[in-house]
């Protein structure tokens, strides 16, 4: 798929005139991540292809609620999910650390060059709501943030805003093969955000065919 440049409109400010050789900076919206997994053992198959009761994918429902508030997403994962819509605004990278987990998947996403920093769901989150999502927007955009449930003592690593500034700490944990996700999060600098018990059912991820049947 063709790569869509995009960029926000920047005012000039007042004073001097940039010069005739310095290229203005472009800032591009927030985009969007997916991290499509390979085969689950649980499930049998590969659950981003799973449908549900409305026949749209898995995949295909997070994408859906990424596209409320980003202009385009970038799907990562060994190999294209086949139950996507076509879409111009969706873009499929492979993952550059193949065999490494969900942080193979963020890595890739990062290094796509398409924007400096990405709200990265799981391609097993159908639930996500749009209102959590725009809670990721950042004011610091160097900064990762992420969703705390306090009263589970659990931290969510998706949905979450993940900065390019982040990736020489993912690549240099991938290259030592540390793939936690929440050790890497926990070892960081980054925003946690409280959630309120009645969303956090949002957040879950589809693990099991029990976990299926109680969406459907």
């Amino acid at each position: 798929m063709p790569l869509v440049e995009m960029c926000e409109s920047v005012k000039r400010p007042k004073g001097p005139v940039m010069p005739a050789n310095e290229k203005p900076k472009i800032i591009k919206p927030i985009i969007g991540g997916v991290i499509s997994g390979g085969l689950s053992k649980r499930m049998g198959q590969s659950k981003d292809r799973l449908l549900l009761a409305d026949g749209r994918s898995m995949i295909q429902h997070v994408l859906d609620r990424l596209l409320t508030v980003c202009k385009e997403i970038i799907v990562a994962g060994p190999e294209l999910p086949v139950q996507l819509d076509e879409d111009e605004r969706v873009h499929f990278v492979k993952d550059n650390f193949p065999g490494q987990g969900p942080l193979a998947g963020v890595e890739a996403i990062l290094s796509s060059g398409y924007a400096s920093g990405y709200i990265i769901a799981a391609c097993d989150q159908p639930c996500l709501k749009e209102e959590l999502l725009k809670m990721l927007i950042p004011d610091d955009p160097d900064m990762p943030c992420f969703f705390d449930l306090a009263e589970n003592g659990i931290m969510q690593p998706f949905p979450g805003y993940y900065p390019v500034s982040w990736l020489p700490d993912i690549r240099d944990s991938l290259r030592r093969n540390r793939r936690s996700l929440k050790a890497l999060i926990a070892d960081s600098d980054v925003i946690l955000k409280p959630i309120e018990a009645v969303l956090a059912d949002s957040l879950k991820s589809i693990n099991t065919s029990e976990d299926l049947k109680s969406i459907i």
